[in-house]
């Protein structure tokens, strides 16, 4: 349980020696197991409106399910979080002054709940996809440091994500988050897909 506070899976918060696990989150099990990385891929791929590579005739019809599965689930959001799992953003502080900078910094592409698609009011916050090897200068050059309090959500990727980042990423992004504004966008997005 403890490796899964620090990997940021489960959302927890030390008081005293005691962890405390948000009472929602202890009984939300995950819908499933995760997806392989070429059906992850794929499945991101078509989400984003791009065409599926690489697939066997076998692999193609189990992508199709697992889209209507994702387009017809009542928590759509819990089964694409089980379904790609990632690592927790980095939670980060950032001065108040320097936040405008840093989400116009070109090495960051908003995500979450700062991308414009998500339709979400989140003021003084940020939540971003940063390349691993552009995130030590980005937190060096704006002096962001750890916190329980972040209003910096930086999600590291092996290289910097196209800018606007696909929709598939962004629909992984809100569904990981514990709060229903963000989830209930997956489901909203999600219909947009589908029409």
């Amino acid at each position: 349980m403890r490796a899964l506070i620090e990997q940021g899976t489960i959302p927890a918060r030390q008081v005293g020696r005691q962890w405390l696990i948000d009472q929602p989150f202890a009984h939300r099990p995950a819908p499933s197991r995760p997806l392989g990385n070429r059906m992850r891929a794929n499945l991101l791929a078509i989400l984003s409106g791009d065409a599926p590579e690489g697939l066997s005739a076998s692999e193609r019809a189990r992508l199709r399910r697992y889209r209507n599965e994702l387009m017809h689930s009542p928590d759509p959001d819990r089964v694409l979080g089980a379904w790609i799992r990632e690592e927790a953003p980095l939670k980060l502080q950032v001065a108040a002054s320097d936040l405008a900078d840093l989400a116009a910094d070109e090495r960051i592409v908003k995500s979450g709940f700062s991308d414009p698609r998500a339709e979400i009011t989140a003021a003084g916050q940020l939540e971003a996809r940063v390349a691993k090897d552009d995130a030590a200068a980005i937190r060096r050059e704006y002096l962001l440091r750890p916190s329980e309090r972040p209003n910096v959500l930086l999600h590291l990727a092996d290289e910097k994500p196209p800018s606007p980042l696909p929709l598939g990423l962004l629909l992984v992004d809100l569904a990981h988050h514990d709060g229903v504004r963000e989830r209930s966008r997956v489901a909203e997005l999600l219909r947009k897909v589908d029409a």
